[in-house]
Protein backbone atom coordinates (compact mmCIF):
# COMPACT_ATOMS: atom_id res chain seq x y z
CA UNK A 1 0.00 0.00 0.00
CA UNK A 2 1.46 3.35 -1.39
CA UNK A 3 0.22 6.42 0.61
CA UNK A 4 0.60 10.01 -0.77
CA UNK A 5 1.11 12.57 1.64
CA UNK A 6 0.45 15.44 -0.73
CA UNK A 7 -3.42 13.72 -1.30
CA UNK A 8 -3.89 13.75 2.58
CA UNK A 9 -2.92 16.78 3.31
CA UNK A 10 -5.77 18.38 0.56
CA UNK A 11 -8.45 16.48 2.57
CA UNK A 12 -6.84 17.34 6.13
CA UNK A 13 -7.86 20.27 8.02
CA UNK A 14 -4.96 22.93 9.22
CA UNK A 15 -5.20 22.00 12.28
CA UNK A 16 -3.85 17.85 11.54
CA UNK A 17 -0.34 18.83 10.76
CA UNK A 18 0.60 16.11 13.67
CA UNK A 19 -1.54 13.48 12.10
CA UNK A 20 0.22 13.90 8.82
CA UNK A 21 3.87 13.56 10.46
CA UNK A 22 2.63 10.21 12.20
CA UNK A 23 1.74 9.01 9.09
CA UNK A 24 4.72 10.00 7.43
CA UNK A 25 6.65 7.92 9.90
CA UNK A 26 4.52 5.27 9.63
CA UNK A 27 5.15 5.07 6.11
CA UNK A 28 8.56 4.89 6.36
CA UNK A 29 8.78 2.40 9.56
CA UNK A 30 6.80 0.26 6.85
CA UNK A 31 9.15 0.46 4.18
CA UNK A 32 12.00 -0.46 6.47
CA UNK A 33 10.21 -3.75 7.21
CA UNK A 34 9.76 -4.46 4.03
CA UNK A 35 13.60 -3.95 3.18
CA UNK A 36 14.13 -6.41 6.41
CA UNK A 37 11.56 -8.68 5.53
CA UNK A 38 13.48 -9.06 1.76
CA UNK A 39 16.72 -9.12 2.97
CA UNK A 40 15.94 -11.79 5.86
CA UNK A 41 14.90 -14.28 3.08
CA UNK A 42 16.85 -17.06 2.86
CA UNK A 43 19.68 -17.57 0.18
CA UNK A 44 18.57 -20.25 -2.29
CA UNK A 45 21.50 -22.12 -2.58
CA UNK A 46 21.89 -24.82 -5.81
CA UNK A 47 24.74 -27.55 -6.06
CA UNK A 48 27.26 -25.90 -7.88
CA UNK A 49 26.73 -23.23 -5.40
CA UNK A 50 27.45 -25.25 -2.95
CA UNK A 51 30.30 -27.11 -4.55
CA UNK A 52 32.07 -23.92 -5.34
CA UNK A 53 31.64 -21.95 -1.90
CA UNK A 54 33.09 -25.29 0.00
CA UNK A 55 36.02 -25.16 -2.79
CA UNK A 56 36.81 -21.84 -1.89
CA UNK A 57 36.00 -21.89 1.32
CA UNK A 58 37.10 -25.00 2.80
CA UNK A 59 40.09 -25.43 5.94
CA UNK A 60 41.39 -28.70 4.46
CA UNK A 61 41.05 -26.78 0.88
CA UNK A 62 42.81 -23.74 2.25
CA UNK A 63 45.56 -25.48 3.99
CA UNK A 64 46.38 -27.67 1.15
CA UNK A 65 46.77 -24.25 -0.85
CA UNK A 66 49.56 -23.73 1.40
CA UNK A 67 51.42 -26.76 0.67
CA UNK A 68 51.16 -25.84 -2.85
CA UNK A 69 52.92 -22.52 -2.47
CA UNK A 70 55.29 -23.98 0.26
CA UNK A 71 56.27 -26.93 -2.18
CA UNK A 72 56.93 -23.89 -5.12
CA UNK A 73 59.29 -22.11 -2.80
CA UNK A 74 61.17 -24.99 -2.15
CA UNK A 75 61.77 -25.67 -5.67
CA UNK A 76 63.35 -21.90 -6.18
CA UNK A 77 65.36 -22.77 -2.61
CA UNK A 78 67.06 -26.17 -4.86
CA UNK A 79 67.45 -24.07 -7.71
CA UNK A 80 69.14 -21.72 -5.34
CA UNK A 81 72.09 -23.80 -4.74
CA UNK A 82 72.64 -24.10 -8.79
CA UNK A 83 73.29 -20.36 -8.95
CA UNK A 84 76.19 -18.32 -8.11
CA UNK A 85 76.48 -17.04 -4.15
CA UNK A 86 78.02 -13.91 -3.37
CA UNK A 87 79.04 -13.24 -0.03
CA UNK A 88 80.60 -9.33 1.35
CA UNK A 89 81.66 -8.79 4.87
CA UNK A 90 83.58 -6.07 6.72
CA UNK A 91 85.46 -5.98 9.94
CA UNK A 92 86.69 -2.67 11.85
CA UNK A 93 89.23 -3.57 14.21
CA UNK A 94 90.90 -1.08 17.56
CA UNK A 95 93.91 -2.60 18.58
CA UNK A 96 94.40 -1.74 22.35
CA UNK A 97 97.64 -3.71 22.09
CA UNK A 98 99.21 -3.95 18.77
CA UNK A 99 99.56 -7.72 17.34
CA UNK A 100 103.19 -9.27 17.78
CA UNK A 101 105.28 -12.20 15.69
CA UNK A 102 108.26 -13.56 16.45
CA UNK A 103 111.80 -14.18 14.75
CA UNK A 104 115.35 -14.88 15.15
CA UNK A 105 117.31 -12.53 16.07
CA UNK A 106 118.98 -11.52 12.55
CA UNK A 107 120.06 -7.84 13.56
CA UNK A 108 122.40 -8.61 16.64
CA UNK A 109 125.56 -10.58 15.78
CA UNK A 110 125.98 -13.73 18.07
CA UNK A 111 121.78 -13.72 18.99
CA UNK A 112 120.77 -15.35 16.40
CA UNK A 113 119.34 -17.88 18.56
CA UNK A 114 117.56 -15.29 20.64
CA UNK A 115 113.74 -14.71 19.24
CA UNK A 116 112.44 -10.91 19.16
CA UNK A 117 108.89 -9.76 19.38
CA UNK A 118 107.92 -7.30 16.22
CA UNK A 119 105.04 -5.63 16.73
CA UNK A 120 102.98 -4.99 13.61
CA UNK A 121 99.86 -3.20 12.14
CA UNK A 122 98.02 0.04 13.39
CA UNK A 123 96.12 1.19 16.07
CA UNK A 124 92.99 1.46 13.57
CA UNK A 125 91.98 -1.29 10.21
CA UNK A 126 89.41 -2.35 8.54
CA UNK A 127 88.55 -4.99 5.86
CA UNK A 128 85.79 -5.62 3.38
CA UNK A 129 85.51 -9.01 1.38
CA UNK A 130 83.85 -9.61 -1.52
CA UNK A 131 83.52 -13.17 -2.22
CA UNK A 132 81.75 -15.11 -5.16
CA UNK A 133 81.28 -18.97 -5.39
CA UNK A 134 80.22 -21.31 -7.80
CA UNK A 135 79.42 -24.81 -8.25
CA UNK A 136 80.89 -26.48 -10.96
CA UNK A 137 79.64 -30.12 -10.41
CA UNK A 138 77.47 -32.02 -7.58
CA UNK A 139 75.23 -34.63 -8.47
CA UNK A 140 73.22 -33.89 -5.34
CA UNK A 141 72.44 -30.34 -6.32
CA UNK A 142 71.62 -31.01 -9.69
CA UNK A 143 69.15 -34.10 -8.99
CA UNK A 144 67.48 -32.27 -6.08
CA UNK A 145 66.50 -29.30 -8.34
CA UNK A 146 63.99 -32.43 -10.36
CA UNK A 147 63.28 -33.83 -7.12
CA UNK A 148 62.20 -31.03 -6.12
CA UNK A 149 60.18 -29.98 -8.82
CA UNK A 150 58.81 -33.86 -8.87
CA UNK A 151 57.68 -33.20 -5.24
CA UNK A 152 56.20 -30.04 -6.43
CA UNK A 153 53.94 -32.04 -8.76
CA UNK A 154 53.39 -34.78 -5.76
CA UNK A 155 52.00 -31.74 -3.56
CA UNK A 156 49.43 -30.71 -6.69
CA UNK A 157 48.24 -33.82 -7.24
CA UNK A 158 47.50 -33.80 -2.88
CA UNK A 159 45.65 -30.31 -3.26
CA UNK A 160 43.51 -31.70 -6.68
CA UNK A 161 42.65 -34.95 -4.47
CA UNK A 162 41.91 -33.07 -1.42
CA UNK A 163 39.04 -30.63 -3.62
CA UNK A 164 37.88 -34.12 -5.24
CA UNK A 165 37.40 -35.10 -1.40
CA UNK A 166 35.44 -31.53 -0.84
CA UNK A 167 33.42 -31.90 -3.83
CA UNK A 168 31.89 -35.19 -2.68
CA UNK A 169 31.51 -34.49 0.45
CA UNK A 170 29.43 -31.29 -0.38
CA UNK A 171 27.67 -32.94 -2.98
CA UNK A 172 26.66 -36.10 -0.31
CA UNK A 173 25.76 -33.16 2.17
CA UNK A 174 23.31 -31.32 -0.24
CA UNK A 175 21.62 -34.42 -1.70
CA UNK A 176 21.40 -35.09 2.11
CA UNK A 177 19.34 -31.95 2.82
CA UNK A 178 17.37 -33.06 -0.05
CA UNK A 179 17.00 -36.24 1.41
CA UNK A 180 15.49 -34.97 4.66
CA UNK A 181 13.74 -32.52 3.00
CA UNK A 182 11.54 -35.37 1.05
CA UNK A 183 11.38 -36.52 4.16
CA UNK A 184 9.72 -34.32 6.23
CA UNK A 185 7.20 -33.45 3.02
CA UNK A 186 6.44 -37.17 2.90
CA UNK A 187 5.54 -36.69 6.68
CA UNK A 188 3.74 -34.00 5.70
CA UNK A 189 1.33 -35.18 3.70
CA UNK A 190 1.09 -37.66 5.84
CA UNK A 191 0.15 -35.71 8.38
CA UNK A 192 -2.62 -34.40 6.14
CA UNK A 193 -4.06 -37.21 4.91
CA UNK A 194 -4.69 -38.46 8.26
CA UNK A 195 -5.91 -35.05 9.21
CA UNK A 196 -8.66 -35.11 5.91
CA UNK A 197 -9.49 -38.82 6.70
CA UNK A 198 -10.10 -37.28 10.45
CA UNK A 199 -12.27 -34.58 9.18
CA UNK A 200 -14.27 -37.44 6.99
CA UNK A 201 -14.51 -39.39 9.97
CA UNK A 202 -15.86 -36.83 12.52
CA UNK A 203 -18.68 -36.27 9.66
CA UNK A 204 -19.46 -40.05 9.38
CA UNK A 205 -19.79 -39.99 13.58
CA UNK A 206 -22.07 -37.11 13.80
CA UNK A 207 -24.18 -38.92 11.47
CA UNK A 208 -24.57 -41.78 13.13
CA UNK A 209 -22.79 -44.06 10.79
CA UNK A 210 -19.70 -45.14 12.41
CA UNK A 211 -18.60 -46.62 15.79
CA UNK A 212 -17.29 -44.29 18.26
CA UNK A 213 -13.97 -46.61 18.34
CA UNK A 214 -13.14 -45.23 14.63
CA UNK A 215 -13.32 -41.82 15.03
CA UNK A 216 -11.00 -42.22 18.59
CA UNK A 217 -8.56 -44.11 16.31
CA UNK A 218 -8.44 -41.67 13.87
CA UNK A 219 -7.69 -38.84 16.31
CA UNK A 220 -4.81 -41.09 18.28
CA UNK A 221 -3.44 -41.61 14.51
CA UNK A 222 -2.92 -37.73 13.86
CA UNK A 223 -1.67 -37.42 17.10
CA UNK A 224 0.91 -40.07 16.91
CA UNK A 225 1.88 -38.88 13.61
CA UNK A 226 3.10 -35.19 14.90
CA UNK A 227 6.14 -35.75 16.79
CA UNK A 228 6.96 -37.75 13.40
CA UNK A 229 6.91 -34.66 11.61
CA UNK A 230 8.26 -32.93 14.30
CA UNK A 231 11.70 -34.92 14.21
CA UNK A 232 11.99 -35.02 10.15
CA UNK A 233 11.96 -31.02 10.87
CA UNK A 234 14.95 -31.25 13.56
CA UNK A 235 16.78 -34.14 10.98
CA UNK A 236 16.32 -31.24 8.06
CA UNK A 237 17.78 -28.50 9.58
CA UNK A 238 20.84 -30.88 11.23
CA UNK A 239 21.40 -31.93 7.67
CA UNK A 240 21.13 -27.81 6.54
CA UNK A 241 23.72 -27.47 9.47
CA UNK A 242 26.22 -30.12 8.21
CA UNK A 243 25.79 -28.46 4.58
CA UNK A 244 27.01 -24.94 6.10
CA UNK A 245 30.19 -26.57 8.10
CA UNK A 246 31.11 -28.53 5.51
CA UNK A 247 30.86 -24.96 2.78
CA UNK A 248 32.77 -23.54 5.33
CA UNK A 249 29.77 -20.58 5.66
CA UNK A 250 28.63 -19.21 8.95
CA UNK A 251 26.14 -21.74 10.83
CA UNK A 252 23.78 -18.58 11.36
CA UNK A 253 23.66 -17.74 7.65
CA UNK A 254 19.54 -19.27 6.59
CA UNK A 255 19.90 -20.99 3.64
CA UNK A 256 17.87 -23.05 1.49
CA UNK A 257 18.43 -26.02 -1.27
CA UNK A 258 17.32 -25.78 -4.68
CA UNK A 259 17.43 -29.18 -6.59
CA UNK A 260 15.38 -32.53 -6.98
CA UNK A 261 16.66 -36.26 -6.11
CA UNK A 262 16.11 -37.35 -9.36
CA UNK A 263 18.01 -39.37 -11.73
CA UNK A 264 21.57 -37.47 -13.77
CA UNK A 265 20.65 -37.05 -17.33
CA UNK A 266 23.76 -39.56 -17.57
CA UNK A 267 22.25 -42.85 -15.79
CA UNK A 268 24.50 -44.84 -17.49
CA UNK A 269 26.93 -47.23 -15.10
CA UNK A 270 30.18 -47.16 -15.55
CA UNK A 271 32.36 -50.45 -17.05
CA UNK A 272 33.98 -51.46 -14.17
CA UNK A 273 36.98 -53.21 -16.01
CA UNK A 274 37.43 -50.01 -18.28
CA UNK A 275 36.99 -47.56 -14.37
CA UNK A 276 39.89 -49.80 -13.08
CA UNK A 277 42.08 -49.80 -15.85
CA UNK A 278 41.47 -45.84 -15.51
CA UNK A 279 42.44 -45.34 -11.74
CA UNK A 280 46.78 -45.02 -11.97
CA UNK A 281 46.22 -42.24 -14.45
CA UNK A 282 42.93 -40.36 -13.00
CA UNK A 283 43.20 -41.16 -9.09
CA UNK A 284 44.47 -38.11 -6.98
CA UNK A 285 45.42 -40.39 -4.31
CA UNK A 286 47.38 -42.82 -6.30
CA UNK A 287 48.98 -39.80 -8.43
CA UNK A 288 50.32 -38.14 -5.85
CA UNK A 289 51.93 -41.42 -4.04
CA UNK A 290 53.28 -42.25 -7.21
CA UNK A 291 55.04 -39.04 -7.51
CA UNK A 292 56.00 -39.41 -3.63
CA UNK A 293 58.08 -42.62 -4.99
CA UNK A 294 59.44 -41.15 -7.26
CA UNK A 295 61.21 -38.41 -4.72
CA UNK A 296 62.09 -41.21 -2.65
CA UNK A 297 63.87 -42.64 -5.79
CA UNK A 298 65.65 -39.38 -6.39
CA UNK A 299 66.66 -39.21 -2.77
CA UNK A 300 68.72 -42.92 -2.91
CA UNK A 301 70.99 -40.92 -5.67
CA UNK A 302 71.26 -37.50 -3.81
CA UNK A 303 72.12 -39.78 -0.67
CA UNK A 304 74.71 -41.27 -2.83
CA UNK A 305 75.97 -38.15 -4.48
CA UNK A 306 77.86 -37.50 -0.85
CA UNK A 307 80.34 -40.11 -2.41
CA UNK A 308 80.82 -38.12 -5.31
CA UNK A 309 83.22 -34.94 -5.45
CA UNK A 310 82.16 -31.39 -5.44
CA UNK A 311 83.92 -28.94 -7.92
CA UNK A 312 83.47 -25.03 -7.10
CA UNK A 313 84.66 -22.51 -8.78
CA UNK A 314 85.57 -19.40 -6.27
CA UNK A 315 86.97 -15.72 -6.72
CA UNK A 316 87.91 -13.14 -3.78
CA UNK A 317 88.20 -9.15 -3.77
CA UNK A 318 89.74 -8.07 -0.04
CA UNK A 319 90.07 -3.57 0.39
CA UNK A 320 91.81 -2.75 3.64
CA UNK A 321 93.19 -0.45 5.58
CA UNK A 322 95.30 0.24 8.59
CA UNK A 323 96.20 3.38 10.78
CA UNK A 324 97.01 5.05 13.71
CA UNK A 325 94.63 8.50 13.07
CA UNK A 326 92.00 7.01 10.75
CA UNK A 327 94.26 8.68 7.87
CA UNK A 328 94.17 5.20 6.68
CA UNK A 329 96.35 3.84 4.56
CA UNK A 330 94.70 1.32 1.93
CA UNK A 331 95.50 -1.75 -0.44
CA UNK A 332 93.56 -4.28 -2.49
CA UNK A 333 94.25 -7.42 -3.30
CA UNK A 334 92.26 -10.58 -5.47
CA UNK A 335 92.33 -14.05 -6.42
CA UNK A 336 90.41 -16.42 -8.24
CA UNK A 337 90.71 -20.47 -8.05
CA UNK A 338 88.86 -24.03 -8.38
CA UNK A 339 88.18 -25.78 -5.13
CA UNK A 340 87.78 -29.55 -5.01
CA UNK A 341 86.03 -31.58 -2.05
CA UNK A 342 85.25 -35.38 -1.78
CA UNK A 343 84.54 -36.94 1.36
CA UNK A 344 86.60 -40.37 2.11
CA UNK A 345 84.80 -41.30 5.27
CA UNK A 346 82.51 -40.51 7.35
CA UNK A 347 81.95 -43.62 9.65
CA UNK A 348 79.61 -45.29 7.81
CA UNK A 349 77.46 -42.45 7.45
CA UNK A 350 76.81 -41.76 3.71
CA UNK A 351 76.40 -45.60 3.52
CA UNK A 352 73.48 -45.51 6.25
CA UNK A 353 71.28 -42.62 4.55
CA UNK A 354 71.81 -43.97 1.57
CA UNK A 355 70.39 -47.35 3.13
CA UNK A 356 67.56 -45.35 4.71
CA UNK A 357 66.32 -43.80 1.35
CA UNK A 358 66.38 -47.02 -0.06
CA UNK A 359 64.18 -48.36 2.46
CA UNK A 360 61.36 -45.41 2.14
CA UNK A 361 61.77 -46.19 -1.57
CA UNK A 362 60.49 -49.56 -1.05
CA UNK A 363 57.56 -48.53 1.96
CA UNK A 364 56.52 -45.75 -0.58
CA UNK A 365 55.88 -48.83 -3.01
CA UNK A 366 54.11 -51.33 -0.41
CA UNK A 367 51.56 -48.56 0.05
CA UNK A 368 51.19 -47.19 -3.52
CA UNK A 369 50.21 -51.23 -4.19
CA UNK A 370 48.10 -51.17 -0.83
CA UNK A 371 46.32 -48.08 -1.69
CA UNK A 372 45.90 -49.45 -5.32
CA UNK A 373 43.71 -52.42 -4.10
CA UNK A 374 41.69 -50.02 -1.60
CA UNK A 375 40.83 -48.27 -4.56
CA UNK A 376 40.14 -51.06 -7.03
CA UNK A 377 38.34 -52.83 -4.03
CA UNK A 378 36.03 -49.08 -3.30
CA UNK A 379 35.49 -48.79 -7.67
CA UNK A 380 34.17 -52.20 -7.28
CA UNK A 381 31.91 -51.49 -4.42
CA UNK A 382 31.00 -47.93 -5.96
CA UNK A 383 29.79 -49.51 -9.47
CA UNK A 384 28.05 -52.32 -7.70
CA UNK A 385 25.91 -49.94 -5.50
CA UNK A 386 25.28 -47.85 -8.67
CA UNK A 387 23.79 -51.10 -10.24
CA UNK A 388 22.11 -51.87 -7.12
CA UNK A 389 20.44 -48.69 -6.46
CA UNK A 390 19.14 -48.32 -10.53
CA UNK A 391 17.04 -51.38 -10.00
CA UNK A 392 15.48 -50.17 -6.55
CA UNK A 393 14.90 -46.80 -8.11
CA UNK A 394 13.06 -48.49 -10.88
CA UNK A 395 11.27 -50.88 -8.01
CA UNK A 396 10.08 -48.03 -5.95
CA UNK A 397 8.92 -45.97 -9.07
CA UNK A 398 6.43 -48.54 -9.72
CA UNK A 399 5.82 -48.98 -5.72
CA UNK A 400 4.83 -45.41 -4.97
CA UNK A 401 2.50 -45.81 -7.94
CA UNK A 402 0.65 -48.98 -6.59
CA UNK A 403 0.64 -47.72 -3.24
CA UNK A 404 -0.96 -44.07 -4.04
CA UNK A 405 -3.89 -46.35 -5.74
CA UNK A 406 -3.78 -48.79 -2.81
CA UNK A 407 -4.17 -45.94 -0.53
CA UNK A 408 -7.46 -44.19 -2.41
CA UNK A 409 -8.99 -47.45 -2.64
CA UNK A 410 -8.47 -47.88 0.79
CA UNK A 411 -10.82 -44.24 0.96
CA UNK A 412 -13.45 -45.71 -0.85
CA UNK A 413 -13.93 -49.02 -0.02
CA UNK A 414 -14.27 -47.12 3.96
CA UNK A 415 -16.50 -44.87 2.31
CA UNK A 416 -18.50 -47.29 0.86
CA UNK A 417 -18.53 -49.07 3.90
CA UNK A 418 -17.13 -52.21 3.14
CA UNK A 419 -13.64 -51.17 4.51
CA UNK A 420 -12.40 -50.55 7.80
CA UNK A 421 -9.91 -47.70 9.67
CA UNK A 422 -7.35 -49.84 9.84
CA UNK A 423 -6.73 -50.44 5.87
CA UNK A 424 -6.78 -46.57 5.38
CA UNK A 425 -4.07 -46.77 8.19
CA UNK A 426 -1.97 -49.79 6.40
CA UNK A 427 -2.15 -47.90 2.90
CA UNK A 428 -0.83 -44.81 4.21
CA UNK A 429 1.82 -46.72 5.69
CA UNK A 430 2.97 -48.48 2.89
CA UNK A 431 2.82 -45.13 0.43
CA UNK A 432 4.99 -43.88 3.23
CA UNK A 433 7.44 -45.87 3.42
CA UNK A 434 7.11 -46.70 -0.59
CA UNK A 435 7.73 -42.86 -1.09
CA UNK A 436 11.03 -42.99 1.94
CA UNK A 437 12.54 -45.76 -0.25
CA UNK A 438 12.61 -44.08 -3.44
CA UNK A 439 14.46 -40.87 -2.01
CA UNK A 440 17.11 -43.11 0.07
CA UNK A 441 17.44 -44.48 -3.87
CA UNK A 442 17.73 -42.22 -5.60
CA UNK A 443 19.92 -40.52 -2.33
CA UNK A 444 22.19 -43.65 -2.56
CA UNK A 445 22.99 -43.59 -6.33
CA UNK A 446 23.99 -40.02 -6.06
CA UNK A 447 26.00 -40.49 -3.66
CA UNK A 448 27.62 -43.74 -5.13
CA UNK A 449 27.88 -41.84 -8.40
CA UNK A 450 30.55 -38.86 -6.49
CA UNK A 451 32.17 -41.70 -5.23
CA UNK A 452 32.77 -43.17 -7.87
CA UNK A 453 33.81 -39.91 -9.70
CA UNK A 454 35.83 -39.03 -7.30
CA UNK A 455 37.77 -42.27 -7.48
CA UNK A 456 38.33 -42.00 -10.98
CA UNK A 457 39.10 -38.06 -10.68
CA UNK A 458 36.27 -36.96 -12.52
CA UNK A 459 36.46 -32.91 -11.63
CA UNK A 460 35.30 -30.67 -13.39
CA UNK A 461 38.88 -28.62 -14.08
CA UNK A 462 37.10 -25.25 -13.05
CA UNK A 463 37.62 -26.13 -9.46
CA UNK A 464 40.77 -26.06 -10.05
CA UNK A 465 41.26 -22.59 -11.35
CA UNK A 466 41.77 -21.17 -8.07
CA UNK A 467 44.66 -18.65 -7.38
CA UNK A 468 47.42 -19.30 -5.26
Amino acid sequence: MVIFIEDLEIIMRPGMKKLKIILLMLTLTFGVFQAYEASAQPRRLTLDDAVATAVNNNHDVQSAKLAVKKADYAVSEAMGYALPSLNVSGQYTYNTQLPVFFMPNVFQPGKQNEMIALKIGADNSFQAVASLTQVLFNSSIFVGIGTSKVYYSAVVEQYRGTIAKTIVGTKKAFFGVLLAKEYLETMKSSLKNYSENLTSIQAYYNEGLIPEFDKIRAEVGVENIRPLVMQAETQYINALNGLKITMGTDIKDSIEVVGELILPADSSVIDEFKAIEDIEISNYDLLALKKVKDVNEDLITIKSGEYFPTLAFFGNYVYQGQSNTFDFQTAKSSSIGLNLSMNLFQGFQSNSRVQQAKIDFQTTGERYRQLRDVIIMQVKSSVLQLKVAVKRIETQQKTVSQAERGYEIAKIRYKEGVGNLMEINDADLALVQAKLNRAQAFYDYITAKADLENLLGRVDNKYFSVKF
